[in-house]
C-alpha cells in the first residue's frame, strides 16, 4: 500500500497489473493507484527505464494526458498515483455501441495526438496505444493514460505492444518509437469508423504479416479519411507525418474540408452522448467493483496540474523545483540488484499561486490539493521522508524513523539540518551565434561546477567539440551565467548545426542539458553563367550541363517545341550550392504517326545570361511502324460477301476480291474471277461487295463457291466458303408393264 493514501476498492485488473480507487489521507480527493504486476516489477529493464521516465513524467500538464502524481517503489510493490477520470475507456464505447460518428472518430485521434506530441517533445513514447488506454468523460473529452507501460506480447524475446496495434517496425523487434505511436493512434481510429480492427488473422505470424505486408484497407472508411488513413499505417516509419503535431494539422485540414468548420463540436458532443449511456459505469458511480482495463494504465502528468505537492506552499514565489524523495530501507534478502533498495517516491514540482493560474497545454488545470501531514512507514525497519521547513530551496531532508512508543513532545523546536549541496533547476535561456547562458538554481550556497561545451559541423549526428567553459559559482541560490563562443557563420547557401551542453557538479537531477539548433547562410549572389550546353537530346529526354562563377543561385529554363515550332511545354530548374551541374529535363511526350517521323527542339536559357549564350538542339524523332491492314469477313452466303477492313494510317488500301466455283460432276467444273476494291481517307471500312461467279447448272446436286480477300499492300488474306444446292434433274423414263402403252403388231388382234 503507499503512504499517504486510503485504498476504497478494486478498479479492474489488466495487462500491466492491478487499479484501486483510493482516497489522499489529507484531502479526501479521489486518486487511481496502479500496482505493477509481478511481470513488469521483474522486468530489470522495464524498470530501470520506467523510473527515469517517471522523473520526466512528474513534471508533464497537458489536458489531453491523465496527470502522473508519483510513483513509488518498495521491496515488494511498484505502484503509480494518477488522477482518476471519471469516464469510461473508448473500448467500452465501441464495446456497446460498435462505431462513432466520423466527426466524433477524430475528435478522439485529435486529441490522443495532441497528448502524443507533448509526451514525444519530452522524450516520452506511449508504446501502447489503444482503446483500452483512452478515457472519454461525460463531456466528451478524452484523456491518454498508460504511458510506458506494455506488455509483452507472447514469449519473453517478442515486441511489446497489443498486437492489432502494432506498427510493422515493433513486429520487426525495433523498438517503439513516436511513429509507431502514430501508427497505432491511426488503427484506433479505423476501428472507430468501422467498428473492427485494421487486420484480423487467427494467430500472431499472419497478424505480423499483415501488419508488414498488406495493403491499408482504405477502402472500408469513409473517403474523406482515406488519406489521413493511408498517412497514418504507412508500412514505413519515414511515410508517416513527422510528428504526432504534423498529423493534427493534416487532421484538421481533411475534417474541416469534409465535414465544415463546427466537425469538432458535433464529434465532441457524440462522444458525450456515448459516454453518458454508460454513466453508471463510471469509477465514481460503480457501488462494486467491476472488471475493467481502461484505467490500469500508467499515467503521464501535466505540468502545473492537481498534484501531491510535498513541497509546493512551502517554496518561494516563482521557483519550481522536482523534489525526489527516497527513503532508505532495509533490502530483502536475496532481492534482484537493480531493484530500488528502498522505498522511492518521485513527486511533481511544486507551483506558486501564479502559476496555479496560468492555463496549461490546451486549458486550465484544476486547483492544487492540500498538503499531506507527514507519513508513518509500514514497518519499523523503513523510513519515511518529510519536507525541510519553509526555507523557499525546495530540499527534502530525511524522515526520522517513527518511533515504536509514544515520546513526549519537545519543548522546543529541533534545529534545521543544513541543506545538501545539489542543484534544483538547470536550464539554457539563450543560445545564439555569440554564445549562451546558462540558468540554475543550487539548492545550497555550496559552490556548483558547471560546464558548459560548444560543438557545430554540418551533420546533426556527428557534430565537432569546438569549445568547453568552466566555471564555479558559489554563495548564492540562483545564477544566471554568460558564456560567450563566436560560432563559425556558415557559409552562403550552406545549413550548419550549433550544439550547447551543460552540466553540473553536484549533478542535475536531469543530467546534462542539451540543445541544437539548425543555422542557415544567407542566399548566395547571383553567380555569372559560365557555359551552358546541351550534351544529349534524342527528343524525350534533355541533358543539360551548366558551369557557373559561384554556388548562387541560377534559373535553368527548358522549351520544347514540335513539328511546326510551337512550344509545348517549358521546364525550369533552380539550381545552387554548386558551380557545375548535370541536370536532366524530360520532354513532354509527342505522337508521331507511324512509318513518319517529327523535328522536335529544346532550347535552354539561364537567369543569367550564359556566356556562350542561348543553347539550341533538334532531334528527329521516328514514328514507330505501321502495322498492316486487317481484313475480316462479317458474312458470305454465296452471292454476296460483307467485310471490314482496318488500317493504321489513312493511307489508301486496295481490297482484292478473288472468286471461285465448283460444281461436282458437271461440264462446268471450276471457273473464277476477281474484283478491286479502293479504300482510302478512314482507318475503319465496312463493305458489302456482290459475288462474280459463273451461271449455275439448271440442275444437279450442289456448288461450292469461295471468296478470297486480300488487302495491298502487305495486307493480310481471308476466305470463307458457301454451298449452293442445285434443282434436282429429272430422271429418263424406263419399259412400261402397262398391256395398253404396248403397241400392238398389225395382223394381231387388237
Amino acid at each position: 500500500m503507499v503512504p499517504g493514501y486510503h485504498e476504497v476498492r478494486e478498479l479492474g485488473a489488466g495487462g500491466g497489473g492491478r487499479v484501486v480507487l483510493a482516497t489522499y489521507t489529507a484531502t479526501g480527493a479521489y486518486v487511481a493507484i496502479k500496482y505493477l504486476n509481478a511481470a513488469l516489477r521483474s522486468d530489470h529493464g522495464f524498470l530501470a527505464r520506467f523510473r527515469e521516465e517517471a522523473r520526466v513524467m512528474v513534471e508533464l500538464y497537458d489536458q489531453n494526458v491523465v496527470q502522473f502524481y508519483e510513483y513509488y517503489e518498495d521491496t515488494r510493490d511498484a505502484a503509480i498515483v494518477m488522477e482518476l477520470v471519471d469516464g469510461v475507456s473508448l473500448r467500452r464505447i465501441l464495446a456497446e455501441h460498435g462505431t462513432t460518428s466520423p466527426e466524433a472518430a477524430l475528435v478522439v485521434l485529435k486529441g490522443s495526438l495532441l497528448g502524443l506530441a507533448f509526451a514525444h517533445s519530452s522524450g516520452i513514447v506511449h508504446r501502447d496505444y489503444k482503446p483500452e488506454n483512452v478515457l472519454i468523460q461525460a463531456d466528451g473529452a478524452s484523456k491518454l493514460t498508460d504511458f510506458g507501460i506494455a506488455a509483452r506480447s507472447g514469449h519473453v524475446d517478442a515486441p511489446q505492444g497489443t498486437p492489432p496495434y502494432m506498427a510493422p517496425e515493433q513486429w520487426a523487434g525495433s523498438p517503439a518509437t513516436p511513429a509507431s505511436d502514430v501508427y497505432a493512434a491511426t488503427c484506433v481510429l479505423f476501428e472507430c469508423l468501422t467498428g473492427r480492427r485494421p487486420y484480423r488473422a487467427d494467430h500472431g505470424a499472419a497478424l505480423m504479416h499483415q501488419h508488414r505486408h498488406a495493403p491499408v484497407p482504405i477502402e472500408a472508411v469513409p473517403s474523406s479519411v482515406r488519406g489521413l488513413v493511408a498517412r497514418g499505417m504507412a508500412k514505413n516509419p519515414a511515410d508517416r507525418p513527422a510528428t504526432a503535431e504534423a498529423f493534427v494539422l493534416e487532421l484538421e485540414a481533411a475534417a474541416l474540408a469534409a465535414y465544415g468548420p463546427e466537425w469538432e463540436q458535433r464529434g465532441r458532443r457524440h462522444l458525450a452522448e456515448l459516454a453518458t449511456l454508460l454513466a453508471l459505469s463510471f469509477p465514481l458511480a460503480r457501488p462494486t467493483p467491476k472488471a475493467s482495463t481502461s484505467l490500469a494504465s500508467t499515467v503521464l502528468g501535466h505540468r502545473g496540474g492537481r498534484r501531491r505537492p510535498r513541497l509546493g506552499p512551502r517554496l518561494l514565489a516563482g521557483v519550481v523545483v522536482i523534489t525526489v524523495a527516497v527513503t532508505v530501507g532495509l533490502v530483502a534478502a536475496g532481492q534482484s540488484a537493480d531493484r530500488l533498495s528502498a522505498n522511492s517516491i518521485f513527486t511533481p514540482p511544486a507551483r506558486t499561486p501564479e502559476a496555479a493560474k496560468t492555463p496549461g497545454h490546451g486549458g486550465s488545470p484544476p486547483p492544487e490539493p492540500v498538503l499531506p501531514p507527514p507519513e508513518r512507514s509500514r514497518t519499523d525497519t523503513e523510513r519515511t521522508s518529510a519536507t525541510s521547513g519553509n526555507t523557499g530551496s525546495g530540499h527534502t531532508a530525511p524522515r526520522t524513523p517513527a518511533p515504536s512508543t509514544p515520546s513526549p513532545k519537545p519543548t522546543s523546536a529541533p534545529p534545521k539540518p543544513p541543506p545538501k549541496p545539489g542543484v534544483g533547476d538547470l536550464a539554457i535561456t539563450r543560445f545564439d551565434a555569440g554564445g549562451a547562458t546558462v540558468s540554475l538554481r543550487a539548492l545550497s550556497p555550496a559552490p556548483v561546477a558547471l560546464t558548459v561545451a560548444f560543438a557545430e559541423g554540418e551533420d546533426r549526428a556527428h557534430l565537432k567539440k569546438v569549445a568547453t567553459r568552466d566555471y564555479t559559482l558559489s554563495g548564492g541560490d540562483v545564477y544566471s551565467q554568460p558564456v560567450p563562443y563566436a560560432f563559425t557563420a556558415p557559409a552562403c547557401e550552406k545549413t550548419l548545426y550549433r550544439r550547447v551542453t551543460a552540466s553540473t557538479s553536484p549533478r542535475f537531477s536531469g543530467g546534462e542539458l542539451s540543445r541544437t539548433v539548425e543555422v542557415k547562410g544567407a542566399p548566395c549572389p547571383a553567380p555569372e553563367v559560365r557555359g551552358a550546353e546541351i550534351t544529349s537530346w534524342d527528343g524525350r529526354m534533355a541533358t543539360v550541363k551548366v558551369r557557373t562563377g559561384g554556388p548562387g543561385r541560377v534559373r535553368l529554363t527548358a522549351s520544347f517545341t514540335g513539328e511546326d515550332g510551337e512550344t509545348l511545354d517549358t521546364v525550369t530548374r533552380t539550381l545552387s550550392g554548386e558551380t557545375g551541374y548535370t541536370v536532366e529535363l524530360p520532354a513532354p511526350p509527342v505522337e508521331v504517326p507511324c512509318g513518319g517521323q517529327a523535328t522536335l527542339g529544346v532550347t535552354v536559357t539561364t537567369d543569367r545570361p550564359a556566356a556562350n549564350g542561348t543553347q539550341h538542339a533538334q532531334a528527329v524523332v521516328e514514328g514507330e511502324e505501321c502495322a498492316p491492314p486487317a481484313v475480316t469477313i462479317t458474312s458470305f452466303d454465296g452471292t454476296s460477301v460483307a467485310f471490314r477492313v482496318r488500317t493504321s494510317d489513312t493511307s489508301p488500301v486496295s481490297v482484292r476480291l478473288a472468286f471461285t466455283q465448283q460444281v461436282p460432276g458437271s461440264d462446268g467444273g471450276t471457273t473464277s474471277s476477281a474484283r478491286t476494291v479502293e479504300l482510302s481517307g478512314r482507318t475503319a471500312y465496312s463493305r458489302t461487295v456482290a459475288g462474280e461467279f459463273a451461271a449455275l447448272p439448271e440442275c444437279g446436286q450442289y456448288a461450292n463457291r469461295t471468296v478470297t480477300i486480300t488487302t495491298v499492300p502487305a495486307g493480310g488474306s481471308r476466305s470463307s466458303q458457301a454451298r449452293v444446292t442445285l434443282p434436282p434433274c429429272e430422271q429418263d423414263p424406263g419399259p412400261s408393264d402397262d398391256p395398253s402403252e404396248i403397241p400392238s403388231v398389225p395382223g394381231e388382234p387388237g
